[in-house]
């Protein structure tokens, strides 16, 4: 390392420009792979809330189709019920 750093300190106005360079890019890493960390919690918090969107509209459907099977089956014991009278 001490010699990378004394290249670069006896190169002048180029190495000192090279050294900058090396860092603004290091620095430049660090905030994508925390942009990319963020984004990756937030995809997953969307992913999750989908989820249980989803699980939520199945369920209601799942009661709805229950009412109405109950329903129908009363409708029919009734209409059952109307033609046995009826004969």
């Amino acid at each position: 390392m001490e010699m990378f750093i004394d290249i670069l300190m006896n190169a002048g106005p180029i190495g000192l420009l090279a050294a900058y360079a090396i860092y603004s890019n290091h620095q430049s890493e660090k905030r994508i792979e925390e942009l990319l960390k963020t984004s990756d919690e937030k995809q997953e918090q969307i992913r999750e809330r989908w989820i249980s969107v989803v699980k939520k509209a199945e369920k209601e459907r799942d009661q709805l189709r229950e009412e109405i099977s109950r329903k129908v089956e009363e409708l029919i014991k009734i209409l059952e019920r109307i033609e046995a009278n009826g004969k």
